[in-house]
């Protein structure tokens, strides 16, 4: 008994073979667009030579030969951060924007800024850490004879309360840290808030302003030129290249904040390019070069790669020891 195909069957697995092409077309177009198919833009905090843009270069080139596409670097510098988050934050979450950050710009500006457009704990995805724990410094001019904050204390009374200080902008972290110590040791002082880093040095050897809370790596040469003099480092431990620098705590100044670097992309990463990202981040970060340039250069220890998830444990931890910083401080901005 011979079985001969029935039409209807052909006709049905003809039908549905030309329903699945289009699919397959399409799986193949998406195969062809995975991300990343176009360039990056990698949005800096800092001017150039300053902050992050001494190590935000190093990593957008790495991550253009690791991610085979061209990682450009925008400098936004500015408002503590805000500029650098909003031109990010307005960028679909693709993974084509990206921008590092630090505390004082996620968290100083979460708690302090009643009027920005965005909200930096919500609107901004964390991928990975980069670095942190080398802290702040107290710099003075070198003709300001004070080495401590007892000292300090002494020669800002005895100018009647004339004195300015400078930072890298209002609820920066330099602003925060002074205004803290302000409170607690009866100063009364000045702020002069300048846009980049990379400002404060001039004016703090030409004695334009006589004091700066300024990043540990930007005054290295300048200290060791000695045109300006470190008096204390916001940070956890001693700095090897200012060893003669007293942390506050060893000044009797009570600080738990850390310094850190952060990528951050907007919030809604699919899942396979925030992996992608972070695992790209911290390959960057185990390289020796790498190591070499936080310790030596960024007086820092040797940045631990992290996951998105304890780089998030990370910010509300210290979302605590901010609020914990204001308050005791009584910081009104």
């Amino acid at each position: 008994m011979s079985h001969r195909p029935d039409p209807s069957s052909r006709t049905r697995r003809t039908l549905l073979g030309l329903a699945a092409l289009p699919l397959a077309i399409g799986h193949g177009l998406a195969s062809a667009q995975a991300w990343p198919n176009k360039g990056i833009k990698l949005v800096l905090p800092s001017g150039a030579g300053g902050g992050s843009d001494l190590f935000g270069r190093p990593l957008a080139e790495y991550m253009s030969q690791q991610l085979k596409v061209p990682v450009v670097v925008e400098n936004r510098p500015g408002a503590n951060g805000i500029l650098a988050h909003e031109t990010v934050v307005r960028q679909p979450a693709d993974g084509y924007s990206l921008v590092i950050s630090y505390p004082a710009a996620v968290i100083g500006n979460k708690l302090t800024q009643a009027k920005m457009s965005h909200d930096p704990l919500t609107d901004l995805q964390p991928i990975g850490r980069i670095g942190g724990g080398g802290g702040n410094t107290l710099i003075v001019n070198a003709d300001v004879p004070v080495r401590n904050l007892k000292e300090l204390v002494e020669w800002v009374r005895g100018k009647g309360g004339e004195v300015s200080y400078a930072s890298w902008g209002i609820a920066s972290g330099g602003h925060f840290i002074m205004e803290m110590l302000k409170h607690k040791l009866g100063m009364k002082l000045n702020h002069v808030p300048y846009k980049t880093v990379a400002q404060i040095p001039p004016d703090i050897i030409s004695g334009v302003v006589p004091m700066a809370w300024i990043d540990s790596a930007t005054p290295v040469t300048h200290v060791k030129a000695g045109r300006v003099r470190p008096i204390a480092v916001a940070a956890q431990r001693r700095l090897p290249q200012f060893p003669d620098a007293a942390t506050l705590n060893e000044q009797g100044v009570p600080f738990e904040v850390e310094t850190w670097y952060g990528l951050f992309a907007p919030t809604g990463l699919p899942p396979d390019v925030l992996a992608r990202l972070n695992t790209v981040l911290n390959q960057w970060i185990r390289l020796p070069e790498t190591v070499a340039f936080f310790e030596q250069k960024q007086n820092a220890p040797a940045p631990i790669p992290t996951t998105p998830e304890q780089f998030a444990q990370v910010l509300q931890r210290d979302l605590g020891a901010w609020k914990r910083l204001i308050a005791d401080s009584k910081i009104v901005l």
